[in-house]
């Protein structure tokens, strides 16, 4: 089985990222701290490029030099996001890595830092006996969301960025009867003591 992992991320344009760490790094330390972030994700992704299974794409929100050379260091694909929201977005991506001879396609966003290697591996492992893979976050949203064929009603009207968005998907999931694998709840980098924890979990 051909797993393909979108690892999605905005373009590092000034004041359109990591926004609620402005406040105590300012928009530049915002920016900054939204492109280790990345590079973080891509380091961890690095463990699993290469596996004869397992291809990772790089998804960003618009073209931008930056984002060609974290693609050139990390020797991933480029691409380009496209939709009118998250969910739309998402689809598009998961649905095109499909198109593309993947057996299972995935998306991930790139301030998760516990969406390591192990992490990955066990999605890699859950795909062959589940039609979605989730990896549900503790905000009430989730960091990945992997899936064996296009489920277009798990991403339309979504209320995306609440607290119900997880539980949303897991319902709609179980509607259509799909089989779903839920991992080890994560967390996600937003807030200015969600980057204190980032900064523990390096120094670990």
């Amino acid at each position: 089985m051909t797993l393909s992992l979108a690892l999605f991320a905005k373009a590092p344009l000034l004041g359109q990222t990591k926004t609620r760490l402005a406040g105590v790094l300012n928009p530049q330390g915002a920016l900054a701290a939204h492109c280790e972030l990345v590079e973080h994700a891509l380091g961890q992704l690095s463990a699993v490029i290469g596996q004869s299974n397992v291809q990772v794409e790089l998804w960003v929100s618009a073209d931008h030099p930056v984002a060609r050379q974290w693609a050139r260091t990390f020797g991933v694909p480029i691409n380009l996001q496209r939709g009118y929201d998250l969910g739309d977005r998402m689809h598009h991506a998961l649905v095109d890595q499909l198109s593309r001879g993947a057996d299972f396609a995935a998306v991930m966003g790139s301030d998760c830092p516990q969406l390591d290697a192990e992490y990955l591996n066990w999605v890699a492992q859950s795909a062959s006996e589940a039609d979605v893979v989730i990896a549900p976050a503790e905000d009430g949203g989730y960091g990945l969301i992997g899936m064996a064929a296009s489920q277009p009603q798990l991403f339309a009207d979504m209320p995306w960025g609440s607290n119900v968005v997880f539980e949303e998907t897991l319902r709609r999931a179980h509607e259509s009867k799909l089989r779903v694998a839920v991992g080890e709840q994560i967390w996600d980098v937003d807030c200015p003591e969600d980057w204190a924890r980032f900064q523990n979990l390096k120094r670990r």
